[in-house]
């Protein structure tokens, strides 16, 4: 490139036409090259990053003005409604108690005795002889959080209900060993290990579906149960074993 460039320069001092023909043709080269190049610098494309920045902050504020109140809305939504109920009245005294609405739809309830004629389910409720970890009232808590997730109830399955039921214990019980016997009943005794941190990833979406409210009341368990009182599930009671 140096040799071209000296060539080029001879070129504008000497004059041109050059007498030596070897002389004018690196002269014709060296011209050809530079101009080559000052082309492909002009026709390079130039490219542009573009991204949006508010440009005042009043722009700033409405964006995040909009997102929090989507937020908050949905806060709302799934907000714990409550209600007054009288518990006692008399000629000078009138108790009342704020008393939890239950989230449950008859569709739920109707998911959930669907589901105890699955023969992996219905297997499983009658291993558990003791009701260690299905007794009627985690059962009930069952039909509460299927609810509280607001899945159409024709989409409830078998695992669902392990995981509700599994959650319930969590919550409810004491003994976290007896829990773990829902994996071999679901899963099979082979596999259950491997499949187990997927069933804890489905227990965490199905928590926060339900806006992490995995608390539910014995009125609650009482009012579903009321439903359908005579309905076999409802015999699972402690108290009838001792």
């Amino acid at each position: 490139m140096i040799a071209v460039s000296g060539v080029f320069a001879k070129c504008f001092t000497v004059g041109f036409p050059i007498k030596n023909n070897e002389d004018s043709l690196w002269c014709i080269l060296s011209l050809i090259l530079i101009l080559s190049s000052v082309a492909s610098l002009l026709t390079t494309p130039k490219v542009i990053l573009e991204t949006y920045v508010p440009s005042t902050s009043g722009d700033i504020t409405q964006f995040l003005s909009e997102t929090m109140s989507d937020e908050r809305n949905e806060r709302r939504q799934k907000r714990k409604r409550k209600i007054w109920s009288v518990m006692e009245s008399t000629d000078t005294r009138l108790v009342l108690k704020r008393r939890k609405i239950a989230d449950f739809r008859p569709e739920d309830l109707a998911a959930f005795f669907r589901l105890l004629e699955d023969p992996v389910i219905r297997k499983f409720l009658d291993s558990d002889s003791h009701f260690k970890v299905a007794d009627k009232y985690l059962l009930s808590i069952v039909v509460e959080y299927f609810g509280r997730v607001r899945l159409p109830a024709y989409s409830y399955n078998r695992i669902h209900f392990f995981v509700a039921l599994f959650i319930a214990n969590q919550i409810e019980e004491d003994d976290m060993k007896s829990k773990f016997n829902m994996m071999p009943a679901l899963f099979g005794k082979r596999l259950w290990r491997s499949l187990y941190y997927d069933f804890r990833r489905i227990q965490r979406k199905f928590i926060v579906a339900m806006n992490w409210r995995v608390l539910v009341t014995r009125q609650i368990c009482d009012e579903i149960q009321a439903q359908a009182p005579t309905h076999w599930v409802w015999q699972r009671d402690r108290g009838l074993l001792s």
